[in-house]
């Protein structure tokens, strides 16, 4: 079964980040080391996906002197074309259905849309995100980057299920289907 899931964390008012596009506010509390469920979640995914910002985020900025992904398929959506890196795909395919339709015929299974949130935001508006794991970090940020911003319809889904993880509150949904 082919599934696209989203796996995030926010803060508490909604921002996946700061307003400058930094993501410090993850590292100020501490999750279990190493963490069980996001290991089992990696192992279970075959491919993923992100946007041309978190790209650089994570290749830059988070890991500089190792990709964190090495060996898993990653598909970034961007428009700056001519880039060469190894180790991910660069796609100008519009993220939605006909770029999971490409990723799902060589890699079918779980695919990861990891963010940002212009690309969450375009899979959401063809309903496409099949669950949503949502990590809530017990901080108010007043300002950022926010996770769901304007631009896509009405999303039904039903929670599967709700639990802490320390401070952290993890949260799992899976789509529904539209009434009607």
């Amino acid at each position: 079964m082919n599934r696209l899931i989203l796996y995030i964390a926010m803060s508490l008012d909604g921002y996946i980040a700061e307003k400058d596009g930094t993501i410090g506010f993850l590292d100020e509390t501490p999750g279990p080391s190493p963490d069980p469920g996001y290991e089992n979640f990696y192992n279970s995914m075959q491919a993923v996906i992100m946007g041309g910002k978190t790209y650089r985020q994570v290749k830059y900025d988070l890991s500089p002197e190792k990709w964190p992904y090495k060996g898993m398929p990653c598909y970034v959506c961007t428009r700056r074309q001519n880039q060469h890196d190894p180790d991910v795909t660069f796609t100008s395919l519009q993220p939605g259905k006909p770029l999971l339709d490409f990723i799902f015929q060589k890699y079918p299974g779980n695919i990861w849309l990891m963010g940002g949130g212009e690309i969450i935001r375009c899979f959401m508006r063809e309903n496409l995100i099949d669950q949503y794991y949502i990590y809530v970090m017990p901080v108010a940020l007043g300002d950022g980057i926010p996770l769901f911003s304007a631009g896509f319809p009405k999303t039904n889904l039903k929670l599967e299920s709700c639990k802490n993880i320390g401070q952290i509150t993890e949260l799992i949904y899976q789509r529904r289907a539209p009434k009607g």
